[in-house]
């Protein structure tokens, strides 16, 4: 006990593993301005713990995903002090029990999703009927039934109501009849913003023979596949087009993370594609015994058209080099077929008919709104201002939020 504390503390000859040593040694006072704690109180000295991982890991390169990551983190745990190693071992399997009981959430979650997914399937199924005309006849049966209820209801006088009548049959007469919902999704696409940029002028010709559009979520909702149904038309031989998303955590994270995505090879009948176009340039030979002659190349040339949206982006693998630049395109192009995605799955598909009539546009319209406003009236109230309007409930002229700010979440890409 007669070791001065302080110069055993500061002795910067003695290793880290002697000076802990010495320290062992040293009985502790109940002094408060004694700088010795306990021996099992003493933290970790900073210089044992790796802040960074070693630069030069390019040897990773050589080996399987699967390899590398384990490791990777071996490189990492071998700059860690021993008598840490039990507590992340411990720290893993309270992270592993968690695991499992998501992958039970998940499950049960998926199970109802299908159930209500199925109660929709009918519903959905009707809608593409009247979509392509198939209950014509009964809904224009429907409908002048409730026309014939509600002019008994009203009270006017009998010439007039059969006057009105006998104008609107000589209307119909006259006008053109017209099978189903033309353009019924080409319209409702126009009108989602995120669609409709990517739909070109040539796209419309197309998209009169789309019939329906469809998703279905995997049985145990790791991803989601997307289906386009079309008629017999003179753009390509498909009558189906599909776009397949795998999303581990599609129910139980708010970023999703792509594992895979795939679309439909498009056969496009000979000179119709969409997507390119054959461009014919003629060249002259400059040199040679054939200086001077002229011959004809054809190119295919890139065109704009929603028709790219079944060749999904390329992901680059664990072991592909890319720079910067690359990797911020890359994720950008996911970023946005994602988001695309998943206004067919969230918002057209559930809705194509308020889309289609414009309504759905002014509900978010007026979301957006709101969310000025709101944010608005945060920034005042953060300034020292009072808010104008009370959004928790009382008199004031709009209802309380909805949870959430309503928009849909980057794709982050494994």
């Amino acid at each position: 006990n007669s070791q001065d504390p302080a110069a055993a503390a500061v002795d910067d000859d003695k290793p880290v593993t002697e000076t802990t040593n010495a320290l062992s040694s040293i009985s502790v006072t109940d002094e408060p301005s004694s700088p010795v704690q306990p021996p099992h109180l003493a933290p970790v000295p900073v210089q044992q713990l790796p802040l960074n991982l070693p630069g030069n890991l390019a040897n990773l390169a050589a080996l399987p995903d699967a390899d590398a990551a384990e490791a990777l983190d071996n490189e990492f745990l071998s700059l860690l002090p021993p008598c840490i190693l039990p507590r992340i071992d411990k720290l893993k399997s309270l992270n592993k029990a968690r695991d499992e009981i998501l992958d039970e959430y998940r499950v049960e979650r998926a199970k109802l999703e299908m159930k209500f997914s199925k109660r929709m399937e009918p519903l959905y199924e009707e809608r593409r009927g009247v979509v392509s005309g198939d209950f014509d006849g009964v809904i224009d049966s429907e409908h002048e039934k409730k026309k014939d209820e509600k002019d008994d209801e009203e009270s006017v006088e009998e010439g007039v109501v059969q006057d009105v009548i006998e104008d609107e049959v000589n209307g119909q007469q006259q006008g053109e009849v017209v099978k189903g919902i033309p353009q019924f999704w080409a319209c409702a696409m126009g009108h989602v913003d995120v669609i409709a940029e990517l739909i070109s002028e040539a796209d419309v010709d197309c998209l009169d023979h789309l019939t329906d559009v469809t998703c279905a979520d995997f049985p145990d909702g790791l991803g989601f596949e997307l289906t386009f149904h079309f008629a017999p038309n003179p753009f390509f031989t498909n009558t189906v087009l599909t776009k397949r998303y795998e999303v581990p955590n599609l129910l139980t994270e708010d970023e999703p993370i792509l594992k895979n995505v795939t679309g439909t090879p498009i056969d496009w009948k000979k000179g119709q594609s969409l997507t390119y176009k054959e461009v014919t340039k003629k060249q002259r030979k400059k040199g040679g015994p054939n200086a001077g002659q002229v011959r004809s190349v054809t190119k295919k040339e890139r065109s704009e058209s929603l028709f790219h949206f079944f060749t999904p982006p390329k992901m680059p693998g664990l072991h592909d080099v890319i720079d910067e630049d690359e990797a911020d395109a890359v994720e950008e192009a996911f970023d946005h077929d994602y988001d695309v995605a998943q206004a067919f799955r969230g918002h057209l598909i559930p809705k194509a008919v308020l889309w289609f009539t414009g309504e759905a546009m002014m509900e978010d319209y007026d979301e957006e709104m709101m969310e000025e406003m709101m944010m608005e009236q945060q920034a005042a109230g953060g300034e020292g201002g009072q808010p104008q309007f009370n959004f928790n409930g009382g008199d004031g002229p709009f209802p309380p939020p909805a949870a959430g700010d309503g928009s849909d979440p980057e794709c982050k890409n494994s």
